[in-house]
């Protein structure tokens, strides 16, 4: 509880605010920022991986760490993490998916907002021109994203959950990067 020092509007007239409350909305994603991902060796600064308990990349057969989760501040929109989508190397240009490796807990029939960031600034407006992005909601398609070149950008779609829903992202194209980050799934 709050009492009136905390009030940002003290009443009209004969009104006075004398208690308040607040709320905070929940998000169902475990760790959309990607914060929990860590360089193995603190003392580095950059690094990334394939997996890590909350998410998992996952490359088309011939391709290479085309979804993968960096621990990188300036790759990030916000913190040290953030998902990227083509290849970390650039050995190909297929696309890749990124996972949420943990059902969300969502109720059957419900509407949720899924919202995410996402930059594709990387390699310049000529590499970028072919960035996409799929968001993925129990493997449909829910939309797809061609921003071309473009910083962070905030995305929201609405979806209805059948139940212990998954939540995924597909896209880049090597030379066309496209990094996410802050993701949330939240009830309407």
């Amino acid at each position: 509880m709050a009492d009136s020092s905390t009030a940002v509007n003290y009443g009209q007239g004969d009104l006075r605010v004398t208690y308040s409350r607040g709320y905070s909305r929940i998000n169902l994603v475990s760790d959309g920022g990607f914060e929990g991902y860590r360089c193995p060796d603190p003392s580095i600064t950059f690094c990334f991986a394939e997996s890590y308990a909350d998410w998992i990349g996952t490359s088309l057969t011939g391709g290479s760490l085309d979804a993968t989760i960096f621990s990188y501040a300036p790759y990030a929109r916000s913190g040290k993490g953030s998902g990227l989508l083509g290849a970390a190397g650039g050995a190909d240009a297929l696309p890749g998916t990124l996972s949420s490796i943990k059902p969300l807990k969502t109720i059957p029939g419900k509407t949720y907002l899924v919202y995410f960031f996402h930059n594709s600034a990387y390699s310049g407006p000529v590499g970028e021109r072919e960035a996409f992005v799929q968001v993925i909601w129990n493997e449909g398609v829910v939309a797809t994203i061609r921003p071309g070149y473009s910083s962070w950008v905030y995305y929201g779609f609405t979806v209805t959950a059948r139940g212990n829903d998954r939540l995924a992202f597909r896209g880049g194209k090597a030379p066309a990067w496209s990094f996410i980050d802050d993701v949330t799934v939240l009830t309407l």
